[in-house]
């Protein structure tokens, strides 16, 4: 797999499996589909960033999926610690493309003064769960039904990873 940062030409792919999670899982608690605009405004925020960063993975040229680190919170203290996210196209789910793409991530961090990762992880989602796992990540703590879709109240499990 090619990993790069992302690109205006990955939006297209980005926004299709971002997209697909939104319509089709409690993953994100995003409810409406984004539109290429959106998405545009989105990938700004990882340009001119030493820590916010957009991972995008390619397989014989086929977007396979992307990875990010975005601010935890917007107060300052919290500047050592980011969020984690990671989708991965359902054609190239179980294939072991998301670890690749988190090591990927992870590696280019720690030269980075960050101290903590973060993953917000709606329960339940085994194959993202037993993930972060194998990366060492912690469950540290649950948002009991914090978000609200598919007319189902869902929680989220907090996962940390010290860098």
């Amino acid at each position: 797999m090619e990993i790069s940062l992302a690109k205006n030409k990955d939006l297209n792919g980005i926004n299709d499996i971002y997209n697909y999670y939104i319509s089709n899982t409690a993953y994100t608690f995003d409810i409406v589909q984004r539109t290429i605009e959106e998405k545009k405004e989105w990938l700004h925020q990882f340009k001119n960033s030493e820590t916010s960063i957009c991972l995008v993975g390619y397989e014989n040229g086929e977007l396979v999926g992307f990875v990010c680190s975005t601010k935890f919170r917007e107060k300052e203290a919290y500047n050592q610690s980011l969020e984690t996210s990671v989708y991965i196209s359902n054609k190239f789910k179980g294939r072991g493309f998301g670890k690749k793409l988190m090591l990927e991530l992870i590696a280019r961090l720690k030269s980075k003064n960050i101290k903590n990762l973060y993953a917000l992880i709606t329960y339940p989602n085994k194959s993202s769960i037993n993930l972060h796992k194998t990366l060492n990540f912690t469950k540290v703590g649950t948002l009991n039904n914090v978000g609200y879709k598919f007319k189902k109240y869902w929680s989220v499990h907090i996962y940390e990873l010290k860098l």
